[in-house]
């Protein structure tokens, strides 16, 4: 008794070389992805000390190893107390103090892996970190570690197989293990098309419910400029802190500096649109954005136009210009004051925004969409203007993390073509001026315009509100204007661009501003960045410093700021969020598939699609219609559809099943047909063959489960089989076909 249960023990330790080092390739892709997403080395001693601990792990593999065991509880423990106190004092991300302590984890269990299920322990660690790596990672880089984890996880499946089916495999031979390149490669493909697949149909739920988003803790912007100050120019270790001397805020410029900046000059107190230096700018990624849909990444808002571009009049902290928040003591959240009590709750959209920031020298400026109510930032304070701009206390690091919940206002035309010429006194005190000089001739030209107004049938357009006056406006110069690179003569830049006949991209956005408050549309120059180049494989918004782009918002009564947008080759309304965006990484993978392909292809392929989607939608709806008219009785049949469809589709299922093993079975020599119907009969019967079986072995087994006229039409078949296999040996295909009817006839198992 005693030697059996020894056996019984040393039969449970795994002997397979291969799988062990299998195993621990995997382990080493995954510290190496983790390291690779963070952009640190902090975890690359772990990987030659796993493989010390995993060849000790083999040479105690039969010994009780009770030292070693109590060596690694101690130390785990001591590992867990340190993880706990980093949770507490955040003194880094959690998602990197999970990856480290599970790498230390690992670290200590390879010292002890006598069992496969030991093994099972060190490939799960492995494919955890391979997912924090995942949701860490914002390249195509992570694509590489991800293949190369597949391609070493699909050996193991195989080996772990083995494993248990009790075969031991002492050498990794790739062709007797069935791992032969043509079809590894081809399971490999149909494993990434798989997951790709998924990843682009699952749905972008907007009601996240979760309450701490991603933020770079590691990091702490300190304060180096005065409340409402703006950075325009990085720091560099030939200039001071930045601080402006002054110390009442405004824009900080560090003298002495000689490195170019990146970002075109539209971010400051006060902006000059009339110079070049915005063109000419070397493409550089500036963020990356993960969001639920794609909008305009705004920075900051003008009131003021000044002849040669705009300005924010307001931006003392003395005079209640700026506010400035703190962030909650126990994480990283800040409250912002968000003006939703000038905008309808039902007509905003709640969207989550996580931006990276990859250039060095980006000011102190935080990109949001719409109206900003929560911002997880790694500060003790920012400042809030009235036009909405968030500034950070100091500049935004390379590599910093935020994330910003924002209300995003829906454009509902129906609503806003009602909506009357009635706005709050600060609007109309902020947002009407017109320089005198030229307001009277842009109040006629505008109403030269509307006076114009013409459908294609020759009849007046309606413009009896400001929503269409603004939507028509913007048309008209974005058809009647171009553009024009050339610098400002000296002249007011809105009269030098009328008489031009077109002008700047920025001059085309002051134009409509001060054009629409020459009528009573309160309006404001705003700057920020364009959705950017939708990565489809990564879910992210690549930003660049050519996507910085510049619009005019409209404030609307009970809708708050929208914006228009009268530059020519883009659309009137800039990317703004749907009632249902569930499906966006589909539809950003679809717009980039489109545009590889030639416009007709395109084209017709999206009409195509569109009216399959219209047909669909169109018969959902008439039949929710058609059973909600029938009260509980429609209830009853829709469930009963329901189930006859779900019962049809499983039907159908099964048919294609049945049609694929018919095509598969034609495909065979007619003795291995036959052999291989056998063996499917018998499996349903409840007698399988095993894989490691012969058929001799099987053989033996079945007979003794079946009656002795069943048994030797069994081994006739059988017989036929193995001759036909080893020996060439050929059967007449209908007595083969009549052994396998009268196997099939009703009989009753000798169990029975």
């Amino acid at each position: 008794m005693a030697s059996a249960a020894v056996q019984g023990s040393r039969l449970e330790v795994e002997e397979s070389i291969p799988l062990r080092v299998m195993v621990q390739l995997l382990v080493f892709i995954g510290i190496g992805a983790a390291d690779a997403a963070t952009g640190t080395t902090n975890s690359l001693w772990a990987i030659p000390l796993s493989a010390i601990g995993a060849g000790w792990g083999w040479y105690a593999r039969h010994q009780r190893n009770l030292v070693v065991k109590f060596l690694i509880a101690i130390t785990m423990i001591a590992m867990l107390v340190l993880f706990l106190r980093d949770l507490l004092t955040l003194q880094d991300e959690t998602r990197s103090l999970l990856a480290r302590l599970l790498i230390q984890l690992q670290v200590l269990h390879s010292f002890d892996l006598p069992r496969r299920k030991d093994l099972g322990y060190s490939v799960t660690i492995g494919m955890i970190l391979l997912a924090l790596a995942a949701t860490q990672s914002q390249t195509m880089g992570f694509a590489v570690w991800l293949v190369v984890f597949l391609v070493v996880a699909l050996p193991v499946l195989i080996l772990d197989q083995r494993s248990r089916l009790g075969i031991l495999t002492r050498h990794f031979q790739p062709q007797k293990l069935g791992l032969s390149p043509a079809p590894m490669l081809g399971l490999l493909a149909v494993v990434l098309v798989l997951g790709l697949g998924i990843f682009l149909f699952l749905p972008r739920l907007p009601g996240l419910q979760l309450q701490d988003f991603p933020v770079s803790v590691n990091v702490s912007v300190q304060r180096q400029v005065p409340a409402g100050g703006i950075i325009t120019r990085p720091n560099t270790p030939n200039t001071p802190t930045g601080v402006d001397p002054s110390g009442t805020g405004g824009t900080v410029t560090p003298g002495g500096e000689t490195e170019a900046n990146s970002l075109p000059p539209l971010f400051a107190e006060e902006i000059d649109t009339s110079g070049s230096g915005s063109q000419n700018l070397d493409p550089q990624l500036v963020m990356r954005v993960r969001s639920q849909a794609a909008l305009f990444w705004r920075v900051l808002a003008y009131d003021e136009y000044t002849g040669k571009g705009w300005r924010i009049s307001r931006n003392d902290k003395d005079k209640g210009h700026i506010r400035t928040f703190r962030r909650a003591p126990w994480n990283y959240e800040f409250l912002l004051a968000d003006g939703r009590f000038q905008v309808d709750s039902a007509a905003l959209r709640q969207v989550i925004q996580t931006y990276t920031i990859t250039s060095r020298d980006f000011p102190n400026l935080i990109p949001a969409a719409s109206i900003p109510f929560r911002l997880f930032f790694p500060s003790e304070e920012i400042d809030v203007d009235l036009e909405g701009g968030i500034r950070s206390p100091g500049p935004l690091p390379e590599s910093l993390t935020y994330t910003v919940v924002s209300a995003v206002p829906i454009r509902d035309e129906a609503v806003l073509r009602m909506l009357p010429a009635t706005y709050p006194r600060f609007v109309r005190n902020h947002y009407l001026a017109v320089p005198e000089a030229i307001a009277p001739m842009l109040k006629q030209r505008a109403e030269e315009y509307f006076a114009a107004a013409r459908d294609a049938q020759g009849r007046p357009i309606d413009l009896s509100t400001p929503y269409l006056k603004a939507n028509y406006l913007t048309s008209i110069i974005k058809q009647n204007f171009k553009l024009d690179t050339r610098d400002s003569d000296g002249s007011d830049l809105v009269s030098q661009f009328l008489a031009n006949g077109g002008g700047r991209e920025s001059n085309f956005v002051t134009t409509l501003a001060l054009m629409l408050r020459s009528v009573g549309i309160p309006t404001r120059f705003a700057t920020g960045f364009a959705p950017g180049n939708f990565n489809p494989f990564t879910g992210l918004y690549e930003v660049y410093n050519s996507d910085t782009i510049s619009l005019v918002e409209v404030f609307f009564p009970r809708r708050g700021w929208l914006a228009f947008d009268p530059v020519p080759g883009r659309p009137v309304a800039p990317p703004s969020i749907e009632q249902n965006r569930t499906f966006s990484a589909l539809e950003a993978f679809w717009q980039w598939v489109r545009g590889l392909l030639p416009q007709p292809i395109g084209d017709a392929l999206a009409a195509f699609f569109q009216a399959i989607a219209r047909a669909v939608v169109g018969i959902v709806t008439w039949l929710i219609v058609t059973l909600s008219e029938l009260g509980w009785a429609g209830v009853v049949y829709g469930i009963i559809g329901l189930f006859g469809l779900g019962l049809a589709g499983w039907g159908l299922w099964q048919l294609g099943l049945s049609w694929r093993r018919y095509r598969r079975l034609q495909r065979l020599d007619p003795v291995q047909r036959v052999y291989q119907q056998t063996l499917s009969w018998l499996e349903e019967q409840g007698i399988p063959k095993q894989p490691w079986q012969t058929p001799e072995e099987f053989l033996a087994m079945a007979g003794g489960r079946l009656p002795p006229s069943k048994q030797d039409i069994l081994r006739q078949i059988v017989q036929a089989y193995q001759d036909w296999r080893y020996g060439g040996r050929q059967r007449l295909v209908t007595e083969l076909r009549q052994w396998l009817k009268s196997l099939k006839s009703p009989f009753q198992s000798s169990q029975e």
